[in-house]
């Protein structure tokens, strides 16, 4: 195997499904920034759904009130 084909073995849970394989020479600042983002959209996922939710809530509150 020559250098260029080396492999690293990263343990990176069950979130992240196990083990993953990356090169040895990878850019590791891509790969964190690539790590990043998908947090970050995960983060604006839960609030889009969070601001859904306290919407909703707010709704069925007042069109309960009027026909209480």
């Amino acid at each position: 195997m020559s250098d260029k084909e080396k492999k690293i073995s990263i343990e990176t849970g069950e979130a992240g499904k196990g083990v993953s394989e990356i090169a040895e020479e990878a850019n590791t600042e891509e790969l964190e920034e690539r790590a990043l983002s998908v947090f970050s959209s995960e983060r604006n996922e839960d609030l889009t759904a969070l601001v859904f939710c306290l919407i909703t809530t707010f709704i069925v509150l007042l069109f309960t009130k009027w026909l209480a």
